[in-house]
């Protein structure tokens, strides 16, 4: 990702401490002192906003990590890849050390990571599908590090082979479960945050069966309802079958746009059916997530005081409170 310079206010913002407090550390000489740009304004680099959360001790924590994440739907043109993506750099930002899975072949959260998706040899295939020698590949042979506390498991076309070949493995709904066991003892992530492929297959199947929170983005138009029916339809069946009741669905309203009546008149549908799975937070349609996705940019990166761009945070900080156990968990899902 391109080298970003943030100013005092974002940095005080991120690590959730006053301006004030920020600049009288630096004046007392806790923290090494800032950079300037070409008008003389202080900024920082990530690198420096990491020194700067370690010293002053400010590295948030969550409950049990890393929490496994999926950002799912069986429906396709939700915005999955595009919130997963921007989620992502958010929480990477706020201090967690976050660690981005493409599992979609069409590779749109590695593309919105800056990445070129062709130009990797190894991805989520790799570490999931043993080699001719019978091993997979370890994770530090496929992770990328974006920044200090993002990483990610990109993805490419190679992944349309990866149902085949993961249909073919022994305990083969269990691969990701296994990896994520790998990842957990090695206690490098907070989050994992999963981008999953518009389909039921074994790789969904894969992701619900080691993932700890669904979050469930529905774009608001007429046929969102189909989408959640067979989405829950599916969570129960996980359960019925394999014994596993995923911990808890967060549904996302996205795309709404309150000058038209089928936006309002969806969301008021999913606040009488979905109360209680229903995110506090509803992203407004904003065209700055369509330009810093042709930017291969997040909306952080080009318009970070977008309503986009705040909807994002006021989300984000919903999901810090659910995985630092600050709040109760209402969308508890039945087997």
């Amino acid at each position: 990702m391109d080298l970003k310079y943030y100013k005092p206010f974002e940095v005080a913002r991120m690590l959730g401490i006053s301006k004030e407090r920020l600049l009288d550390s630096e004046r007392q000489g806790t923290i090494a002192p800032s950079l300037r740009d070409e008008n003389g304004i202080r900024v920082y680099t990530v690198d420096q906003i990491e020194e700067i959360r370690d010293r002053v001790g400010l590295r948030p924590t969550v409950e049990n990590p890393p929490r496994v994440v999926a950002v799912f739907n069986m429906k396709g043109g939700v915005g999955k890849s595009t919130l997963t993506a921007n989620l992502a750099v958010n929480l990477a930002e706020r201090g967690f050390r976050i660690l981005g899975m493409d599992a979609d072949p069409q590779g749109h959260l590695t593309a919105s990571l800056g990445q070129e998706p062709s130009s990797f040899g190894a991805t989520l295939l790799q570490l999931l599908v043993p080699d001719r020698t019978g091993e997979a590949a370890a994770l530090d042979d496929v992770r990328q590090e974006l920044t200090p506390n993002l990483h990610l498991i990109p993805a490419n076309l190679s992944l349309c082979d990866l149902n085949l070949l993961l249909f073919q493995q022994p305990e083969r709904e269990y691969r990701l479960r296994r990896t994520m066991e790998q990842i957990r003892n090695a206690g490098s992530y907070d989050v994992v945050l999963i981008d999953s492929p518009p389909s039921y297959d074994l790789t969904s199947l894969n992701i619900l069966l080691a993932c700890d929170l669904v979050i469930a983005p529905v774009k608001l138009d007429g046929n969102s309802f189909y989408g959640l029916e067979y989405l829950f339809d599916t969570i129960r069946k996980v359960g019925r079958v394999y014994r596993y009741r995923i911990p808890a669905v967060v549904i996302v309203p996205n795309y709404y746009n309150g000058n038209f009546a089928v936006s309002r008149q969806v969301l008021k549908g999913l606040r009488a059916h979905y109360e209680p799975y229903l995110a506090r937070t509803v992203i407004r349609q904003d065209v700055n997530f369509d330009k810093a996705n042709a930017l291969r940019q997040t909306i952080f990166q080009t318009a970070p005081s977008s309503r986009g761009s705040k909807d994002v945070n006021s989300l984000s900080g919903e999901l810090v409170g659910l995985l630092t156990a600050r709040e109760e968990v209402r969308g508890t899902t039945q087997s």
